[in-house]
């Protein structure tokens, strides 16, 4: 044996040359330039909050990425004039470059303080007439940025394409019991996403609303609409940029018209994107019903919103018994495959009080409403089921009529029916509806399903509680929010919202809340009398 080929010798030991190291290193070299030009040429941000604090919605993602924002050839700009010291700024400044990286160079950001650059504040406030009394956000989709929005020669389309917003809309304020005044919510995402619609659209379409049904959506002295019992419902409609408006539909066929008779109408307005009838305890007469069915048949691409309650009983002192409430409007709706259940309450099967608060479900139906499928939510309010079919199978085929589920209550849930009476049947009942699944809200279309100019759509529910800003929750907003932009064919517009609440709020459901009572009321204080019991006998020894 050689002294090279001897394991001990120095030769031995000394590292040969391997032609795959270098190839190895080669790759190595290769890798890291690749991913240093993909870095400088690409560029991505990850939300790690909790609750995706710094991420703008998905409604917002679907608006900027639209067809409407996406074809205007001037991009949007968006003035952002607020001090450094404002609440939430950070925040904002973030959401805002979102904006600027997802619109796809459709829209150019401008932040400044106003207080400590007060050249620039003078400029702006020249342009768009305003006095930085506070902090303001400015969006202007006008073709000439430059002009001065006061300028006799601006057009009455330019007029609708720039938004001056206020600064504290951006936030939502509550009072604490010691007075003082505390930001809980950040809004500027909503906002800036609905005056965003706004500007791009430009003027605002219009929705009517019938206000002489006694129950329902009424006007003030001075003709306004008074949308308390819809104001989530106007809230929404502001957001896709349509205006609601009062109407009074005549009551009977009138050949002359009276100074008393001049304020209603014997037909739809053609400017009408819509109408929306809330009927709580007033049934409209036929020749209203004669107008709507009018309106519905003849006219393509147009909306109907109806809410009812859920008594479809009340008593008559004329004939001293119970009678049906709404007979027209439930038979006009029930023409397009929607049929109330009656006296239909839903309520709790496993549960003796009248406790309308309900869980419910959003099944599969809608396409702009596909990240709702199957998820739950709870519904406050008293509500009534409806059952989808058709009388006339070939009719509606010839209509060419479709239903849709919206929203559903959960299987735990059934339908009981005690017309006029205040107590409840039990769930075995022979009045009870036991029939599975209980719609809540439902819609119908009618037309080409292909056309979305030809498609008439109407949505039906059964709970009004839902309609007002007080009873609805976030994922209850969300949803109808869809769903009403589906009906004014803007489902571009659709999508959740994002967490705008800073503070913490914990919902709990029905076996939530058993779960936290037997906690508080029976396992702990059962739990501290046996510890005082243990270091009593202890001392006692």
């Amino acid at each position: 044996m050689s002294n090279k080929e001897f394991t001990g010798h120095p030769d031995a030991r000394r590292p040969k040359n391997n032609p795959f190291a270098w190839i190895n290193l080669a790759f190595l070299t290769i890798i890291v330039i690749c991913c240093n030009y993909i870095g400088c040429r690409e560029y991505g941000r990850l939300d790690l909050s909790e609750y995706e604090s710094y991420s703008i919605s998905e409604r917002t993602l679907n608006v900027l990425s639209s067809e409407q924002v996406q074809k205007i050839e001037s991009p949007i700009r968006i003035i952002f004039a607020f001090p450094g010291s404002s609440p939430g700024y950070h925040r904002m400044y973030l959401l805002l470059e979102e904006y600027k990286r997802h619109a796809k160079g459709k829209i150019e950001i401008e932040c400044f303080d106003p207080l400590r650059q007060p050249g620039r504040a003078r400029e702006v406030a020249h342009t768009y007439n305003v006095k930085f009394d506070q902090a303001y956000c400015i969006v202007d989709a006008r073709t000439d940025k430059d002009m001065r929005v006061s300028h006799s020669e601006v057009s009455p389309d330019d007029a609708g394409r720039y938004r001056c917003i206020p600064g504290s809309t951006f936030l939502r304020y509550e009072t604490q019991p010691d007075g003082k005044r505390n930001v809980v919510a950040l809004m500027m995402d909503e906002v800036l996403c609905n005056e965003i619609i706004k500007t791009v659209e430009g003027n605002q379409r219009k929705m009517y609303v019938v206000t002489n049904l006694s129950g329902g959506v009424q006007q003030d002295s001075r003709g306004n609409l008074v949308t308390a019992p819809i104001s989530l419902l106007n809230t929404i409609a502001s957001s896709v940029n349509i205006k609601l408006e009062p109407i009074r539909l005549a009551q009977v066929e009138s050949s002359g018209a009276s100074p008393a008779q001049s304020a209603e109408k014997n037909e739809i307005p053609q400017d009408a994107e819509g109408l929306i009838i809330i009927a709580r305890d007033t049934d409209l007469t036929p020749y209203q019903i004669n107008i709507i069915r009018k309106f519905w048949e003849e006219r393509e691409g147009v909306a109907l919103f109806i809410g009812i309650s859920g008594q479809y009983h009340t008593y008559s002192q004329a004939s001293n018994q119970m009678v049906p409430t709404l007979v027209n409007l439930n038979k006009f709706i029930e023409e397009n495959g929607i049929h109330p259940n009656g006296d239909d309450r839903i309520l709790l099967k496993s549960s003796r009080s009248l406790d309308d608060n309900i869980s419910v479900s959003f099944p599969e139906g809608l396409a702009c409403t596909q990240n709702f499928w199957n998820t739950t939510a709870l519904l406050d309010g008293r509500s009534q089921s409806f059952s989808l079919f058709f009388d006339n199978e070939s009719d509606a085929s010839a209509r060419r009529l479709n239903t849709y589920p919206l929203i559903m209550a959960s299987k735990e849930y059934y339908g009981e029916r005690t017309p006029g009476t205040g107590a409840r049947c039990d769930a075995n009942d022979v009045n009870a509806d036991g029939t599975t699944p209980l719609y809540v809200t439902v819609a119908a279309t009618k037309g080409s399903q292909t056309d979305k100019n030809k498609l008439n759509t109407m949505v039906v529910t059964g709970n009004l509680s839902m309609l007002s800003e007080d009873g609805a929750r976030k994922e209850i907003r969300d949803y109808l929010r869809s769903v009403y932009a589906w009906m004014v064919e803007r489902p571009q517009y659709a999508g959740k919202s994002n967490n705008y609440d800073l503070s913490v709020k914990i919902d709990l459901n029905r076996h939530s809340r058993s779960a936290v009572e037997h906690l508080t009321l029976i396992i702990m204080p059962l739990l501290a009398l046996l510890v005082a019991f243990v270091i009593w006998n202890t001392r006692r020894h």
